[in-house]
């Protein structure tokens, strides 16, 4: 924990625009899968779940609801924010909104290891769509370590890839 608060601390240099493009897509995947979960929730119906079974488990499970309000709604405002921060640092040409974007990325990815724990070790039954939501903001996770390692103004944490 003490390396990704070096990370967040450190200045960043301008990232390279393929890395901004991919991280702006896998947040359009997080988004559409949250807004659909999202939808349904209000609708009153379990979206299909072809591949793997137990998605009515989850989703109506106590822990898919926090406050009153459903899980993948937070995850919609994580994903909504990041393409924020994203379409912000892409017309601003400036470093800060997309350093703030990737600081989101650190409760989401704690979160999505929570839920996924939840549903391994306690509710025994998996969402093709939770799942998937967990995988697009574990890649923006790893994204953001990435590219603060890589495009911070000093030493990178990360020295096993050729600058």
């Amino acid at each position: 924990m003490t390396n990704l608060n070096q990370l967040l601390k450190r200045p960043l240099r301008a990232v390279p625009i393929k890395l901004t493009i991919i991280l702006l897509i896998v947040a359009v995947i997080g988004f559409a899968d949250a807004t659909y979960l999202t939808i349904e929730h209000y609708k009153g119906t379990i979206p299909p779940c072809s591949l793997v079974s137990g998605c009515e488990l989850v989703l109506t499970s106590s822990y898919s609801v926090i406050l009153g309000m459903p899980v993948s709604l937070s995850g919609m405002i994580f994903y909504f924010l990041v393409l924020v921060g994203v379409f912000a640092a892409l017309e601003s040409k400036k470093t800060w909104p997309l350093k703030w974007t990737l600081w989101l990325s650190v409760p989401a990815f704690l979160a999505s290891l929570w839920f996924t724990y939840l549903q391994i070790f306690t509710i025994h039954s998996y969402c093709l769509y939770c799942l998937a939501s967990a995988l697009t903001s574990t890649i923006i996770f790893i994204m953001a370590v990435f590219i603060l390692s890589r495009h911070s103004d000093s030493e990178p944490l990360l020295k096993y890839y050729p600058q």
